[in-house]
């Protein structure tokens, strides 16, 4: 470099005051100063002198803490802060430790001047006469032991809004813990990515049986049966949801006590806010509870297919019986012995029916699938029916009966054939638990509202813990020798009832006191419409063929219709009826539904396309009597759907009706 260019760098360059400040008469520093603290947001900067007493208050300094400089020049630093704090000192010793070591941190809450709250990270340095003497010599060690401080600067920096977040996440974090620690049957667990245990909540305590300590520090795989880790299932759910985000399947874990536990469990991957992974939360609930209810709810799927069939196979064989019965009790002729037989066959044939009757309920009730038909219905000839329908079971016990029903009847909203089941189960319930001799007695009485009915017997009574239990099904208080039973009409009882919107409790004063099963029953307003009744006269003579692949049944059924004064004929198959239905040319079938060579929908399709359309009334007798099975054979077109076996007033009801020509089919059964 030459000389005179040298000598013009050396010019040109700014020339400097001890410190790196550049030569001024000090206004246009200070200036320079201020213009760079207005551009400061959220940190408040001003002086204070070595008493605490504020000095300098620059325009972020008001806008931090809203007071002008007027407003607070020469008050103390404590101003600032929460009265609290004042009290306690805090103000000062903060100001005692910058004094001593120079500068000092404070973080806290700080009071603007409407009087709300801030956080603020502050820091106090002093400033004295000893920095002046350093930056103007370069060796102010002696006088700065000489020269007292004159003041300090305060920065306030505004940390609300972070520590609004901070809180917020914290509070967060605890919420999450305490959810975590609290889920039922649930484990929940932090991960290292590499599947290093790192959290342990009570609910992985509850499922797997160790302690957080045991658990703090393990990999997964101890987690897991033997042969599943050996097998690397582990490893495959880690790199599963460490290359997805997540990952959910079921897996077999060990518990501490050698139990095997079937788990549905989950792992998601967990990032930071820069949306780098840092860790994975993993979750097992046990699935052995689902697994056993899933498996309550297959049997009890099982049983109610069980049920039925059962039901359906039982009617068969007693419909044959029922009409065998009622045969010998049309027969003028009978002898007595004959006849008491009859009876004693006809008393048991109504128990079978009975039972086989709620064996179906019980499997519509599990299922909630009881239907009830409820119109408005005369309660007094519900009571009365039943009241029939048991007397025969009575006599034969040698029970009395007393009924004290109301002089004008009540209406209830009600299923009659339904109901009349619930006050039938009562009145046997009563009369199997009542010595011969004793009484079983029924008592409607009417309120503006409900209408009560009473069954009460002189039997053996009941303890007080069991007034509740035996409404169960399958519930039984038996004793060694009582009588037997399923368990289970007082349970289908109290379903009814409760389906007609009233309910039914047991009362009784102890063993051998007797007991007394009270319903209570809504009052309806209306009467129903009165019932169309046949002209008066005599039953009208039918032509009947009766199908049905059971022989007897069939054999049977024409036997009592020859006896009731219609002529009838029997046919053993699809096929044999459309044969004989050709030269017989009845006005009237009972058509089984369920037969080999061709069902009873196929026999009804060809029959009514033989018949020419001449008027033939089709009524399904069958075994099964379901709400769908009724709504099956209505849309094939039969004009009525009858179950075995058949009581003879419901097969004279079904006869008398005027025969129609054949509906239209609503759709083709195949």
């Amino acid at each position: 470099m030459s000389e005179p260019q040298a000598a013009k760098d050396v010019c040109t360059t700014p020339m400097t005051e001890p410190g790196g400040l550049p030569p001024d008469d000090g206004g246009q520093l200070a200036q320079q100063y201020r213009r760079l603290l207005d551009a400061v947001e959220d940190c408040a900067v001003f002086e204070i002198d070595a008493h605490g007493r504020i000095v300098a208050w620059p325009e972020p300094a008001r806008r931090v803490f809203g007071y002008s400089a007027a407003e607070i020049t020469g008050r103390h630093l404590s101003s600032l802060h929460r009265p609290e704090d004042v009290a306690a000192g805090l103000p000062q010793q903060w100001l005692d430790a910058a004094a001593q070591a120079g500068s000092a941190r404070d973080d806290g809450w700080r009071v603007r001047r409407d009087g709300s709250l801030l956080s603020a990270s502050c820091v106090m340095r002093s400033i004295g006469l000893a920095d002046v003497a350093d930056a103007a010599s370069g060796n102010g060690g002696v006088l700065a032991e000489a020269l007292a401080a004159t003041g300090f600067i305060v920065s306030c920096r505004d940390t609300t809004v972070q520590h609004a977040a901070s809180e917020h996440a914290r509070l967060a974090a605890d919420r999450l813990r305490l959810l975590a620690g609290n889920l039922p049957g649930t484990a929940v667990c932090e991960l290292d990515l590499d599947g290093t245990i790192r959290s342990w909540n009570v609910g992985a305590q509850a499922l797997a049986g160790y302690a957080e300590t045991q658990a703090l520090g393990q990999p997964l795989a101890w987690l897991y049966t033997r042969q599943d880790a050996a097998a690397g299932r582990d490893r495959a759910a880690l790199e599963a949801a460490r290359a997805c985000g997540q990952w959910a399947g079921d897996s077999r874990l060990a518990r501490n006590d050698g139990s095997v536990v079937r788990c549905q469990t989950r792992m998601v991957l967990v990032r930071d806010a820069a949306g780098c992974p840092t860790g994975l939360l993993w979750t097992a609930r046990d699935l052995s509870e689902a697994l056993r209810l899933e498996t309550l709810e297959a049997g009890n799927r099982r049983l109610q297919s069980f049920l039925a069939i059962l039901a359906h196979e039982l009617r068969n064989p007693l419909a044959p019986v029922r009409n065998a019965v009622e045969v010998i009790a049309l027969t003028p002729d009978t002898a007595p012995r004959v006849r008491r037989c009859a009876e004693i066959i006809e008393r048991q044939l109504r128990q079978l029916e009975r039972l086989v009757n709620d064996l179906l309920d019980v499997g519509r009730v599990t299922a909630g699938k009881m239907k009830m038909e409820l119109t408005s219905t005369s309660y007094n000839d519900v009571v009365i029916t039943s009241i029939e329908a048991i007397r025969p079971t009575l006599e034969a016990a040698g029970q009395q009966l007393v009924v004290s029903l109301p002089q004008s009847s009540p209406y209830v909203r009600a299923d009659a054939a339904r109901l009349g089941q619930v006050l039938l189960n009562l009145l046997s319930n009563a009369a199997k638990y009542t010595p011969r001799g004793g009484t079983v007695s029924v008592r409607v009485s009417v309120e503006p509202a409900r209408v009560v009915t009473a069954v009460s017997d002189t039997g053996r009574g009941l303890e007080r813990e069991a007034l509740d239990r035996i409404f169960n099904l399958f519930a039984q208080e038996n004793d060694t020798g009582s009588p037997s039973g399923l368990g289970i009409g007082l349970a289908l009882a109290r379903a009814m009832v409760e389906a007609h919107g009233g309910a039914i409790q047991a009362d009784s004063a102890g063993a051998g006191k007797g007991s007394t099963f009270t319903v209570i029953l809504p009052r309806a307003t209306a009467r129903p419409p009165e019932a169309g009744t046949l002209p008066p006269g005599k039953m009208p003579h039918r032509r009947v063929l009766v199908v049905d692949d059971n022989a007897d049944s069939a054999d049977s059924m024409a036997e009592l219709l020859a006896m009731l004064g219609h002529e009838a004929r029997a046919a053993h198959g699809g096929h044999q009826a459309l044969a004989v239905a050709a030269e017989f040319r009845p006005d009237c079938v009972l058509l089984d539904l369920h037969m080999p060579d061709m069902s009873g929908y196929e026999v009804l399709q060809a029959l009514r396309e033989a018949s020419g359309g001449r008027a033939v009334q089709f009524l399904a007798l069958t075994g099964r009597g379901t709400a769908e099975d009724r709504r099956r054979s209505k849309l094939a077109g039969f004009h009525a759907h009858l179950t075995k076996p058949l009581a003879i007033d419901a097969l004279s009801r079904a006869l008398a009706e005027p025969v129609a020509p054949c509906p239209r089919p609503l759709h083709k059964e195949r």
